[in-house]
């Protein structure tokens, strides 16, 4: 999915009247009505009321019917909660995505205050929607993700009355909990990654997923048979438990302690830790990247530039999600709306050496 970013002009005026706010401009009265500030700007009547809208949802202006629009002199600095896991694993994208979250909140005028669930799950329910209730937030994200429905955070989140967003969660989180979800198309992110990897003249490629995955193998084959790679494509998968290093060295093994004609000449990995398992077991066995292996990961938050050779991978623009979150959120408030339809978030394909062509296969 292509991200949209917003047209340059409502950026400059919006930063403008943003300016001129913090200077005090319109401190004894309304902002001039719209045909007269948008002559005065140069810009169409449509342009202005974009930027004027994203003041009023940074609470910085207040439109009051038949008086005007007014620099909003009491706004104090509202609050989001964020609810985070309780998991350290770097390879989650929580720890990336907060940032963005908080970046945002300070242009628009927000306090972030951060929680666990385990924090919230750990008393009485009711004393915890009492809690949130009481601190004056104006919505929730919360970085949790793959809901069965027998979460109790879910029944105090709804119980709070706020709109809830998830932002990098899966469809079904939206289906189970009832929240707003924003999130990846998996299925998109792998098949883009299969033709990349077709692309480069690639056919016997594998998959390095986990059994978990909301991609099955049916599902995944189907992919293979869109793409023309079905001939052998039971050979082509494997899965393991996520984060067992031992289990995702067990499955490569699988992979490439067959015959040569009969080994992947690519992987696509479906997390960055199963692309590091990778590279050790090839380093291990003398197998040279791009060379004999091209390796491409999903995720690309682990410093891939770093690693011998740099790892390509379909990312995620994290901090970007981040701030599409909070902005979100804010809508959701002044709409009143306590859920929306499941929205895809962009991906990119940050492509390095471990997938580039040498010039030994280029003359192949």
């Amino acid at each position: 999915m292509m991200q949209i970013r917003k047209a340059p002009k409502t950026e400059a005026v919006y930063e403008l009247l943003k300016g001129r706010i913090a200077a005090g401009a319109y401190a004894d009265g309304p902002l001039p009505v719209e045909p007269v500030l948008a002559g005065e700007l140069r810009v169409s009547r449509k342009t202005l009321r974009a930027a004027l809208s994203r003041l009023a949802l940074e609470n910085l202006i207040l439109r009051v019917k038949g008086e005007g629009t007014f620099v909003n002199r009491a706004a104090g600095r509202r609050k989001i909660l964020v609810v985070v896991r309780n998991a350290e694993d770097i390879t989650l994208p929580d720890r990336f995505i907060l940032p963005g979250i908080q970046q945002q909140a300070l242009e628009m005028n927000m306090t972030v205050e951060t929680c666990t669930c385990l924090s919230l799950s750990a008393g009485q329910a009711q004393d915890t929607v009492r809690r949130i209730r009481e601190s004056d937030c104006r919505g929730i994200i919360s970085l949790e993700s793959n809901f069965t429905g027998s979460e109790p955070l879910i029944g105090i989140l709804r119980e709070t009355g706020l709109p809830v967003l998830l932002p990098h969660a899966y469809a079904r989180d939206a289906e189970v909990t009832g929240f707003a979800v924003m999130g990846t198309d998996y299925r998109q992110v792998i098949r883009d990654g299969l033709q990349y990897l077709v692309n480069l003249g690639h056919r016997r490629i594998s998959y390095l997923g986990f059994r978990e995955h909301r991609i099955g193998r049916e599902e995944y084959f189907r992919l293979l048979e869109e793409l023309g790679l079905a001939g052998s494509a039971d050979l082509y998968v494997r899965s393991a438990s996520y984060n067992r290093r031992e289990a995702i060295l067990e499955s490569i093994d699988g992979l490439f302690s067959r015959d040569r004609e009969k080994r992947p000449t690519a992987v696509l990995c479906f997390s960055d830790f199963f692309a590091i398992c990778l590279y050790e077991y090839l380093h291990a066995h003398d197998l040279r990247i791009p060379e004999d292996v091209a390796v491409l990961s999903i995720g690309g938050m682990i410093g891939c530039d770093f690693l011998t050779p740099p790892l390509s991978a379909l990312s995620f623009d994290c901090t970007a999600i981040g701030r599409l979150a909070v902005r979100t959120l804010l809508e959701m408030e002044a709409k009143k709306e306590l859920s929306r339809p499941f929205a895809v978030t962009p991906h990119y394909l940050s492509e390095r050496e471990s997938t580039r062509k040498t010039a030994r296969q280029e003359s192949a």
